[in-house]
């Protein structure tokens, strides 16, 4: 399989490269393709990896193509670290001062190309680098100009490092009440004049902004995928790459599980569909963009109530851990986490059937993505949630609500995972609780105690 990635994409690079009107010999090419596959193919890679990187392909647009091969190489938080193959590409040009990076301020004039990048980012030498000036954007985009510096024009790796700059994401107006868009499109032509051989037409300036709208609104495509299932599967894969303890599927802990889901309903609670997608003078065109916007407006609400309902679960499960012996794995409580479990127990296969009340079938989406689940298998957690339809169904809308509230409390410490169990609803707590002993033996005495729904 490794072999395979490294042939399609040497293949993709030799593409690009006569498009390009460049060369370069076939060992050059393997080792540029090898550095990509190591860095994508990084433990904890779920999404950003090389079939993330194969969906940016087009062999009619080498400019999107290779900039697609960088634009995600370096992605610090969830690589922990460089590869050294990446390190040693980078490491003249930034420094580690406890734990902040710095652009160094030791860059030398002739290296005209780092200077540019510099300046399409804006950043300055001796600059820290933080999540806000783009870390993982500028460093990826300085790996593309180190790799492929002495075969493209400086034109051409422009338009490239514009395109990865553009996949900032989440960025408004600013002061002005300009897009990120509108602010580097008026930048850009300086830019060109300083570092490109030949300045660049205004059509040539727009036609290069329009393409990065294309490309960001790409890279963050999937808020516009038309079905739940395949957003939230999407949605899902990130989980692990952004929570490096949910990468071991039998031993991360209930609680890791739900700082996981909190972490990401705090982040759908933020992201405003207006923020996700971008238009550049009438690209995409107005009907698409106001589509695009309303599937991401959708998709962030049902993400907002299905987590909401996977949190209540996992707080009672994890208020039931902690008052019978502590947090544990949360494949103790659940059973096997994989989708191919067999005949393995699962918590499920303990809890009472309860009749469907009128809620339920007024939200078919949530229901189905908790009954049948998401689009696809993953490797940390079932596709399906029972446990979370249990609750759905046992809990009011409302209740629901009002549970969330108080096990905000219960997660901040201000409540004791007892008191948390005493305001739930008896019989549901009843019934996972009873679930839950019928799980974890060793537990069975101190959990049946919540199992009494009086």
């Amino acid at each position: 399989m490794q072999t395979d990635d490294i042939k399609r994409l040497a293949a993709i690079y030799l593409q690009a490269f006569e498009r390009l009107g460049v060369s370069s010999s076939k060992p050059r090419t393997r080792k540029l393709a090898l550095n990509i596959q190591l860095a994508m193919s990084a433990h904890g890679r779920n999404y950003h990896n090389l079939d993330h990187v194969f969906s940016f392909v087009d062999p009619d647009d080498p400019i999107c193509t290779l900039a697609a091969m960088y634009h995600d190489v370096v992605y610090y938080q969830v690589d922990q670290g460089f590869t050294p193959e990446i390190l040693a590409i980078i490491i003249p040009y930034i420094y580690d001062l406890e734990g902040e990076f710095y652009i160094s301020r030791n860059i030398q004039e002739k290296d005209h190309l780092i200077w540019m990048t510099l300046d399409i980012f804006n950043l300055k030498a001796g600059q820290k680098l933080t999540s806000v000036d783009a870390l993982n954007e500028f460093l990826s985009a300085l790996v593309l100009v180190r790799e492929l510096g002495d075969l493209v024009e400086a034109k051409d790796l422009m338009r490239m490092i514009v395109c990865i700059e553009a996949t900032i994401p989440f960025r408004g107006k600013n002061k002005a009440g300009l897009t990120p868009f509108e602010v580097m499109a008026k930048r850009l032509r300086k830019i060109a004049r300083k570092y490109c051989s030949a300045p660049l037409k205004p059509h040539d300036i727009e036609n290069t902004i329009k393409a990065s709208v294309i490309f960001s609104n790409k890279d963050i495509g999937n808020f516009s995928e038309p079905d739940p299932a395949r957003f939230l599967d999407n949605t899902w894969k990130l989980l692990p790459e952004t929570n490096a303890a949910l990468r071991d599927r039998d031993a991360y802990s209930i609680r890791a599980y739900r700082l996981a889901l909190q972490k990401m309903r705090a982040f759908m609670m933020f992201v405003k569909p207006e923020l996700v997608f971008n238009q550049f003078q009438g690209v995409p065109s107005d009907k698409e963009y106001r589509d695009m916007l309303d599937i991401a407006s959708a998709n962030i609400v049902i993400a907002r109530e299905y987590l909401k309902v996977r949190l209540v679960a996992i707080a009672v499960l994890e208020a039931l851990a902690q008052a019978s012996g502590g947090d544990t794995p949360l494949s103790i409580f659940m059973g096997d986490l994989s989708d191919q479990a067999g005949n393995s127990p699962r918590i499920e296969d303990f809890l009472p059937e309860i009749q469907t009340p009128a809620w339920v079938d007024q939200a078919p989406i949530i229901r189905d993505l908790l009954e049948v689940g998401r689009a696809s298998e993953s490797n940390f957690d079932t596709r399906n949630s029972r446990l979370s339809l249990f609750v759905f169904k046992s809990l009011t809308p409302e209740g629901i609500d009002k549970v969330l509230g108080i096990a905000q409390e219960y997660f901040s410490g201000n409540i004791k995972p007892e008191a948390f169990l005493d305001q739930m609803d008896k019989p549901m707590v009843s019934a996972i609780a009873r679930a839950s002993a019928s799980m974890v033996l060793m537990r069975r005495d101190k959990l049946i105690k919540f199992g009494s729904p009086n």
